[in-house]
């Protein structure tokens, strides 16, 4: 491990215990199905707990915890941000290991069991992200523009981790010491503090991981509605992170794709995935509203700033 420490799972330590941190707002049906694939989990029962932190929802939640299992258990944060979430149910939190997920995903029964297993392997890493699954609604393979477009821009966990140098908290596992260390996720952004937090780790040495077998499967966003609310809260986060010197890069690499918008008609024709002519022309237009609701996001975010600014100049 490469930020040693007498807390952390030692390597070779076969169940230390676990508290999975689940942040939800609402969406009880999808919630329920969540803990129920945790308390199917292979890991030993009596060596993890759960705890969902309820992100001030309006409909009731005790509902989705299983019945009669002790290890489940909520926690109220009133301050709306899963990152906020996150951090007041990782106070909580009494295992030696945390295990991030969201309420809509669906962790695989050995989930919990991979991810420990490579954070106490013999040259364990720091942290790790494991892989993320969509679910498409009508089996298999992506039918809707919105579900083309997430196979490709969606969850490449892969990528994130080996390039970026971040998980998404859909799937990061991380010994407690470590995200101690660390510290929590920045509250103040809706998105991308998992990357700024990931960041964090690699400023300081931490070796972060990719799991392939630590699955968690996500349900796909089909509809546009779904994509335009992925879409602003994404770009606002990346409109954030620019305020940051450490995370400015990634931002300016989303407007550098955001500039293929124009260019993904031509390209589209000469790449070989999507085959069918239609599955084409459902993921470029996806593509192209993407990237032109990123822009009209963005270019609203500088008026406003730019507004507030003049406004502050003026009253000081």
């Amino acid at each position: 491990m490469t930020l040693p420490d007498p807390v952390a799972p030692s390597p070779g330590a076969p169940h230390p215990t676990v508290t999975v941190v689940v942040p939800v707002y609402n969406d009880v049906a999808r919630l329920r199905t969540c803990l129920a694939a945790l308390a199917a989990q292979d890991y030993p029962a009596d060596r993890f707990d759960v705890v969902v932190a309820d992100n001030a929802s309006t409909e009731d939640l005790r509902p989705a915890l299983p019945a009669g299992d002790g290890r489940f258990t909520v926690v109220l944060e009133p301050r709306r941000g899963s990152y906020v979430a996150r951090n007041t149910a990782a106070r909580r939190a009494t295992g030696e290991v945390l295990a991030f997920t969201d309420g809509d995903c669906i962790p695989r029964p050995d989930w919990l069991s991979r991810a420990v297993a490579a954070l106490t392997a013999e040259d364990p890493p720091d942290a790790v992200g494991g892989d993320i699954n969509i679910l498409f609604r009508d089996g298999s393979r992506p039918t809707t523009g919105p579900e083309l477009y997430e196979t490709v821009e969606g969850f490449d966990q892969e990528r994130f981790v080996t390039v970026t140098h971040f998980a998404a908290t859909a799937n990061l596992v991380v010994p407690r010491a470590t995200f101690e260390r660390v510290g929590d996720f920045n509250a103040a952004l809706k998105s991308g503090g998992d990357l700024e937090w990931g960041r964090r780790l690699q400023e300081i040495g931490g070796r972060l991981d990719f799991a392939a077998d630590a699955v968690v499967d996500h349900p796909s966003r089909p509809s546009w509605r779904d994509l335009t609310h992925k879409t602003v809260r994404i770009t606002h986060g990346l409109v954030d992170l620019t305020e940051n010197p450490e995370t400015a890069g990634f931002a300016r690499d989303s407007w550098h794709n955001t500039k293929q918008t124009f260019t993904v008609w031509i390209r589209i024709w000469q790449a070989p995935w999507p085959e069918e002519r239609g599955a084409k022309l459902r993921f470029a237009a996806a593509r192209s509203y993407a990237g032109l609701l990123e822009l009209g996001v963005r270019a609203r975010r500088r008026l406003t700033d730019r507004g507030r600014a003049r406004r502050s100049g003026v009253s000081g």
